[in-house]
This record gives C-alpha cells, structure tokens and sequence, in this order.
C-alpha cells in the first residue's frame, strides 16, 4: 500500500516532503516550501492538484491522487520502505571509500598559503585568510582555482542561490552527484543548503586568538576540506555536528543521499569516527 498523506494524519514526513517537492515541481507555488509538515498550504496545494487532474477534491493525498501523480513521475515506495531504514546505523559506512587526507586533497586541489587574523578581526573562530599558491606562481589561490557553478539541483532548498562555489577540480563529481540524486528522485530531501567553499579550519579547531603567522596548507592537518572548495553541507538543522543525524522518514534526514554521493566519490560526515559526527556534510574523497 502506498503512502498516503493528509492533515493531521500519520504522515511519513519525507513522504510529505517528496510530495511538497513533487507540487513545487509542478508550479503550484502555493504549497510554500519543503518542510515536511502537511499544514494548511500544503493541502490547499493539494486540492489545487486535484482539481487540475479533475480528481474529488478534498486536500488528502489518497489512492486515486497518488495514482494520478505516478502517471506524471511520482514515486511510490512499498510500505516498509522506511522500517528497513530507520536505524540509526543506516547505511554502513562504504567498504572502498574514506575522509580524504591531507596530503591527498593538497596533491588534488593545489597547496596554498594562508593567515589567521586576531580574533576579533574574524567572522568565526575558524576562519583563515587564503592567499596565493604555496609554490609562489599563483599569487591568488581563489581566484585561480574557485568557481561559481551555476546549477538548479537544489533550487527549491532554503539557502541556495543558484549555484555552488567549489573548486573547479570538484565539479565534475559534483555533477555526478547531483545527478546521482535526480536519477534516484531524491532530491526533495535538500531542504537547505549551508554552503561549500568556507576557508577555516575544521569547526571547533582554532590554533589561538591571536594573529597567527602564514602557513602552507600542507602544514596545517586541521583544514577543513570546505577551505579547498571539495566539500558542502546541507539539512544542518536536522543533522548539526556532534549529533546523531536524522534518521531515514524523518525531516531533513539525508541518510538516502549517501549511497549515490559515495558512488560519486562524495564521504559522508554521519560516517566520521572519533566523536566527530557530522551529518550535514559531504566531501570529495577521491
């Protein structure tokens, strides 16, 4: 039986937001946004559906809708599609595939110098200054190397503006990637987008307050891959650092994401050992 949807029922959040995403795609704005939450909008989005596809109108997201909607690309899931994935050990970590080194992501992307301003010169404790390449030909490393790559992917996500800026080595898996989770209809999990591009180190890692002299990349392990461009992050909110990230059904879980991003040569932070869990995150690993 398929899952079916209606104010104050027992939904399946990421069904309803795989049916909110569904609307949206479909122009019917007045849904508002991806929340997973089927309130009002949504059903009044519903019965706008419904009376476009000449349906009984009455807001619910039933037998007869859902079948209407799959003839136009809707997905319909068995019924214990989500209790086979509801553990919070869901999915296992890839067998070929791990958290890039430094030594790889510096060969990969470039090696580039960089400053740390006094504290109170900076946005957040992390943040560094990039500036040219470590070999001295490049005199800057952003400029050279940083993209904007313009894509519609996550369009409907809170927080994205059209495009990514990651480096422009990291394009072409991110390509794959999101065409990965477009094939697999998955992309109505992306409820927001928190950036890629970030010159920090890794959050919770600060060398000290004051002004700290120029390093090479290569000198530094605690970087974070977002300061080479090869990272991004998404559905913070639901999968904030240091905790268990949302489980699969749940809203803003991405847990169905990491099969194809893995296979695009992405790693998942849900998968970082050590303490260091990081839902939101996605990084380029090979």
């Amino acid at each position: 039986m398929a899952f079916t949807l209606s104010r104050g029922g027992n939904n399946i959040t990421a069904e309803v937001q795989r049916w909110q995403y569904f609307l949206l795609r479909r122009s019917i704005t007045q849904v508002g946004k991806i929340d997973g939450e089927f309130g009002l909008k949504t059903e009044e989005a519903t019965k706008i559906f419904q009376l476009q596809q000449q349906l009984a109108v009455n807001g619910k997201v039933n037998t007869g809708t859902l079948s209407a909607a799959k003839v136009l690309g809707y997905t319909i899931l068995p019924n214990n599609y989500y209790t086979q994935r509801n553990s919070i050990n869901w999915p296992a970590p890839p067998s070929d595939l791990s958290s890039p080194t430094s030594s790889w992501r510096n060969s990969k992307f470039g090696c580039f110098k960089f400053v740390q301003k006094a504290l109170q010169f900076r946005d957040r404790k992390e943040r560094i200054v990039i500036r040219g390449a470590c070999a001295g030909s490049v005199a800057d490393w952003i400029q050279r190397n940083i993209i904007e790559f313009e894509s519609s992917a996550f369009s409907l996500a809170d927080g994205f503006r059209g495009s990514f800026r990651v480096h422009a080595k990291a394009r072409e898996a991110l390509e794959e990637l999101l065409l990965q989770w477009k094939n697999a209809d998955l992309l109505h999990l992306v409820i927001s987008y928190a950036g890629a591009f970030d010159p920090r180190y890794i959050f919770g890692h600060n060398p000290g307050n004051g002004a700290q002299p120029e390093l090479k990349s290569t000198e530094a392990s605690k970087l974070s891959n977002h300061a080479f461009g090869s990272a991004f992050d998404i559905n913070a909110i639901q999968n904030w650092i240091g905790e268990v990230p949302a489980v699969c059904g749940s809203k803003g879980s991405v847990r169905e994401l990491v099969a194809g991003a893995n296979a695009a040569g992405f790693f998942w932070g849900g998968h970082f050992g050590g303490g260091r869990i990081d839902g939101m995150h996605f990084e380029l690993a090979h």
